[in-house]
Parts: C-alpha cells; structure tokens; sequence
C-alpha cells in the first residue's frame, strides 16, 4: 500500500513541473472492509498531497467513492457514499471550500482490480481523489481583504453538517464541528427488524398491554469517562427510512416518540419533552425525523395499530413461560405472558403482511424447559376456519368448509405448540 501511495504522490510532482493553465492531481485513500472512517495512512496521503498545493489556486476536487464486492449491490452503494462523505468531511476540515468540490459514488461497479483476491479488494476499497488547480499565483499586493478569492479561503465548517448512516439505513445528522469533537466516544446501537429488536432484550407492547409499530429504534451513546458532555450543543437530526413497500408504510403522519419504563414497556414521550416526528425526503427517499437534545437512552419511533386477539396454545400439563411473536412488515417483537390457563396465551397481532415468527419457553409435566426456536407463525397447526383477517385474494389452504374452499389468511386465530415442534433446554 505505501508503494501505490509514493507512486502517486511521485505522479503528482511529476505533474506539477508540466506548463499549462490549469494542470490535475490524482491520488486516492483506501478502507478496510465493510468501513467509511478514515484510516491515518488515508488522511497522511492526503495531508503530503495538498501540502504540495500551497502556492496554487485550487479550482475543482472531484471524489469518487467505490468498493469491493463482499455485499450486495445495493448496500456497497451507500458504502461507497459514505466513504466519500468521510473524505469531504476530511477536506473541510483542512479549509478546503465545499463549492468547490463534486462527489460521486459507484459502489462495486468501477473495480481497478479483480475481486478474487484480498488484495484486489483492498484497492476496490478506494476513494480516487481528482484535483484541478492552476500554478499561477496571485500577487500579494493586489489581493484586498473583501476581495479574497473563495478557494483560498477557509470554511466555516461549523455551519456545515456531519451526515453518518448506519448498517440499517438511519441517517444521524450531526453538526460538524461537534462530530468531530465527540466522534471517538460515541456509540450507535440500530435496531430497525425483529432479530436487532430481539438481541437488544426488546419488545414492542405499550404500558397498557396494546402493541406498537416500530418506525425505527436508537441508543446514541456517549462512553462513560470519554466526555463530560451531557447534552448535544446542536440537536442531532435522527432519520429512518420509511419502507418503499406501501403495505409495510403503516404509521403515515400518526408517528410518534416512545420512551422505554423500567419494566420494558412503552409510553407515549410527555408532551413537555416531546420533538415532533416529520416525514421528509433526502435525496428521493421518504424518513422519518425528529431531534435528538441529548443521548444515552433509546429513541424508538412508533405508532399504534390495529390488531386481532390470537390464541396460542399447549398441552394441558404443560405451561407457556414467555412467547414473543416477531414481523418483519411492519417491524414488530410482541410479548405476551400466560393468562389463568397456564397452557394458554392470547395475543394481540395485527394482520399485516409479513414474515411472522413465533419464539416461546414452555415448560413441561416433567420440569423440563422447552424452547420453539423462531417457527413461522403459519407453519403452525392452526384453526382455518372463521378467521378475522382479511383473505389473500386468489388463494386457498387446500381445505374446504362443505362446498367451500377455505381461504388462507396472514393471520389466524388459534395456533397449537406441538411437542415434536420444541427441543429440550440443555
């Protein structure tokens, strides 16, 4: 790597002996995998280069970000924009003027070399760094003080923002001055599907026992002893992004904040804290966003919605300890607690389109405890007839009621735990 970086330094000075109005620099910085923050090697590459541009007028940087192909498509695109957003990020803080910039992004699709090799990779990993300048210098006597030329100016840069955007796909809005200041100590735990909410000990049920839609769900940490800052000087804009499937868009403008109790349970944020949750589109896509004062607490976003009471059952000498019912459409992880009838539960699921899960600890006549590793909620034997929820146009579940083929649903309202479905606890 430090062979590629002399070389194109070396290029760059060769290029600067070369006569002509306005001559170009190319150099390029590298990530690790899966990464966008700058790596030291990347910002001495680009320190030694604009070192070299000191008695010059800088007149356009073009950035462009690309990656390897270790994901899909779709996610090394947003990777490719994030590392380009680093470099700029970078560039500002060297006094280097935004309006003279210009960035692109690629993702896999412009690799220098082949992916088949660890080193391959590592050069696809790459942001190349286009600049154009011109060698003739300005004289000094003739520059006045409201006269500056903008590209030799330095940026305020704590006018500007710091955008970071998460695995998941939420956008965390910081200033930039004071992104930079706290960057190092603080932490982001995302959770916007079922399997994030379930790792992080979550549920989606409402003080009153009612579930709840999630929009998305936050922590902004700040690490303890890294700053005593406990507050954000400038609010930081929180974005999720709402789902282009419209059947899963399910809180519209009913959207609001959520604070977590002790009990894990949801309630509405006190309209005395409260920041309101608008929709509002970055760059074509549709988010939800509000502002964040301060950090160290869950931020989950939600809405309520309409749901159908649903019955899990198991055998009579055996008993439900917990059952949690995951949805991916929208993302949902609903808890339920056994009633008077110890193998019995009764939960309240709305009849959206999905992948259901069911998850559930029962313990049997022996005091063995048996767990249902995450089942599809339909893969269940189930009671098909009289359900509550809507049919799915133009299908059936091969049975019939007499003459009457029985239609399937998303939902239905009785569901049987079988012992050949559990495996014992070890």
């Amino acid at each position: 790597m430090r062979l590629i970086t002399y070389t194109l330094i070396l290029t760059f000075l060769i290029t600067m002996t070369l006569s002509g109005q306005t001559k170009t620099v190319k150099t390029g910085v590298y990530f690790d995998t899966d990464k966008f923050d700058l790596r030291g090697e990347g910002k001495q590459t680009i320190d030694n280069t604009f070192d070299t541009l000191q008695n010059v007028v800088l007149t356009k940087i073009v950035l462009t970000g690309n990656t390897d192909n270790s994901a899909d498509s779709l996610y090394n695109l947003k990777l490719s924009d994030n590392r380009v957003e680093a470099v700029n990020t970078y560039l500002l803080t060297k006094g280097i003027n935004q309006s003279i910039i210009s960035t692109d992004y690629f993702g896999e699709e412009k690799p220098k070399a082949t992916n088949e090799t660890g080193e391959g990779k590592q050069i696809n990993r790459r942001v190349d760094i286009l600049i154009f300048y011109k060698t003739e210098v300005i004289p000094k006597q003739t520059i006045a003080v409201d006269t500056i030329p903008k590209q030799i100016l330095k940026t305020d840069t704590c006018k500007s923002d710091t955008t970071i955007i998460l695995p998941e796909g939420t956008q965390v809005v910081f200033n930039r001055c004071e992104y930079f200041e706290i960057k190092e100590c603080v932490e982001f735990t995302e959770t916007n599907n079922p399997q994030a909410i379930l790792v992080n000990g979550l549920s989606l049920m409402d003080t009153s026992g009612f579930p709840i839609a999630s929009c998305g769900m936050l922590r902004v940490t700040l690490k303890p002893g890294c700053t005593n800052r406990e507050c954000f000087k400038v609010p930081v804009k929180v974005r999720f992004p709402v789902p282009e499937d419209k059947e899963c868009d399910y809180c519209g403008r009913d959207a609001n904040l959520y604070d977590i109790t002790n009990n894990g349970l949801w309630v509405q944020t006190p309209q005395s804290k409260k920041t309101e949750v608008k929709l509002v589109k970055v760059r074509g896509q549709m988010f939800y966003q509000f502002e964040l004062f301060c950090p160290n607490g869950w931020n989950n976003c939600d809405c309520k919605i309409k749901w159908k009471k649903v019955k899990f059952k198991t055998k009579h000498s055996s008993r439900i300890i917990t059952l949690k019912v995951t949805n991916d459409c929208p993302a949902t992880v609903f808890e339920f607690k056994p009633k008077a009838r110890k193998n019995i539960a009764i939960a309240k699921i709305p009849c959206r389109k999905g992948n259901k899960t069911v998850i559930a600890t029962i313990v049997n006549s022996k005091g063995d405890t048996l767990i249902l590793k995450q089942q599809l909620l339909n893969d269940l034997p189930k009671r098909t007839a009289f359900s509550k929820c809507e049919k799915i146009k133009g299908e059936t579940i091969g049975k019939w009621l007499g003459v009457f083929p029985i239609a399937k649903r998303e939902l239905y309202r009785k569901y049987i735990i079988k012992t050949n479905l559990l495996t014992k606890q070890e």
